[in-house]
């Protein structure tokens, strides 16, 4: 069944996707960092309600995992009005927390093995 919760998490999801990407490849840095702003704050939106949803269910180490995201996306969203070659800490210390809340979303078995799979490398990168 699903909520008002999960649709909303769905569509931060979906806009932090693409706006992400689409960041990616624009030249003009002050529409970079407007698209990666906007990326950020809809990740950060989706990540909580994911804790929430994952915590009130009782899966302790994904909404962990959900949450350390949640705190990487915050840390890459700081360094962003920093400019690009500035933020270049707070992007290493983000991207650390992404990887670190993969291996918690992928250790609980709670989602498909290929999905947890599929992860995996991504920890690495």
């Amino acid at each position: 069944m699903r909520t008002t919760s999960d649709t909303i998490a769905a569509i931060g999801l979906a806009i932090g996707g693409a706006f992400g990407l689409a960041g990616t490849f624009v030249t003009s840095a002050p529409l970079r960092e407007t698209l990666w702003a906007i990326d950020g704050v809809a990740l950060v939106m989706a990540t909580a309600l994911l804790t929430m949803k994952y915590q009130r269910l009782g899966n302790d180490c994904i909404a962990a995992g959900f949450l350390t995201f949640l705190a990487g996306e915050s840390l890459l969203l700081a360094g962003n009005a920093a400019g690009l070659e500035a933020s270049v800490p707070s992007y290493v210390g983000g991207i650390s927390l992404w990887a670190a809340a993969l291996v918690l979303i992928a250790a609980a078995n709670t989602f498909a093995l290929w999905m947890r799979l599929a992860g995996a490398p991504s920890c690495l990168s």
